[in-house]
């Protein structure tokens, strides 16, 4: 146990046996039972967050987020559903179904007045980029009546880091096919700005630790992330993309974000990630809202 715990944080060390670890170890067996039954029992659900235009508080498009909803014990921490599928191979196929449920409630929304140019983002893992991604991506679209350039593939520095030309020649066809690239969490790596020069990024994403840090630490902390939040936006302008921030919380990041030229933005502030129905009761009450307020 200590060997493969040694293992997981990175080899070339020493780890000595605690207790610990075999509450750690139950804790991931009890994990990958979850996410085998939840892939046999439709536990998983694909929760929808909106993405905002900063300039009007208008939706502009939804980000789909995996959720392991399980009867007895509810919703799941998703980051360790996500680590521990990644780490045992089943994230393509939870991938697969996150997928297939986030375009099936897009169509859904897209019966709604004044939904049809929205626009769905979704967060692909590295293991999921297979020749045979872009062919199965077309025939849920064609399925279900949506447009490519309605799906946003988000991929983060950690796909482009592994240099695959493979997962290059995948993230191509989907661009020719369409579909938008989004860099998520950028600013946070350590050659971002190359990757705006080398994948077909059509959206850059800016990470949420820099819309913190408009409101909080120190004045001169305040400061230099606006300047370089500003310098983010305007590299990604001028390479032609669109700027999204992550993370808003207050009404003040907002406007800060707003003067700063941004161009979308999600976050707290706007709404939680939720189920489509939550989702579709918002839409409907936003536009029963827009028409009385037009009467």
């Amino acid at each position: 146990m200590a060997m493969y715990a040694r293992k997981r944080d990175g080899k070339n060390g020493m780890q000595i046996f605690d207790a610990s670890m075999l509450d750690t170890a139950r804790e991931r067996h009890e994990i990958e039972q979850y996410i085998e039954c939840g892939l046999k029992e439709d536990w998983f659900e694909a929760y929808l967050q909106p993405i905002v235009s900063l300039s009007d508080g208008r939706i502009a498009g939804f980000e789909a987020l995996m959720r392991l909803n399980h009867p007895e014990k509810g919703i799941l921490p998703p980051a360790k559903i996500i680590g521990i599928a990644e780490e045992t191979g089943t994230i393509a196929l939870v991938g697969e179904r996150i997928l297939e449920k986030a375009i099936h409630n897009l169509a859904r929304i897209s019966l709604l007045d004044g939904t049809q140019e929205t626009y769905l983002a979704v967060n692909f893992s590295p293991l999921q980029f297979e020749e045979t991604l872009p062919h199965k991506l077309a025939a849920l679209l064609l399925k279900h009546h949506i447009s490519p350039k309605r799906i946003v593939v988000e991929i983060t520095e950690a796909v482009l880091m592994l240099d695959n030309p493979h997962i290059h020649a995948v993230l191509k066809q989907l661009s020719e096919f369409g579909c938008r690239i989004a860099l998520d969490d950028f600013g946070t790596g350590y050659s971002s700005l190359s990757y705006l020069n080398r994948f077909p990024v059509d959206i850059v994403k800016v990470d949420q630790s820099f819309t913190r840090s408009l409101s909080t630490g120190t004045a001169d902390v305040r400061r230099k992330s606006r300047m370089l939040i500003k310098g983010i936006r305007t590299i990604s302008h001028q390479m032609g993309c669109t700027v999204v921030a992550e993370g808003i919380e207050t009404k003040d990041q907002w406007e800060l974000l707003r003067k700063l030229g941004l161009d979308y933005g999600q976050g707290y502030l706007f709404a939680r990630p939720m189920p489509i129905e939550n989702m579709l009761q918002l839409l409907e009450t936003s536009s029963e809202a827009k028409a009385s307020n037009l009467a």
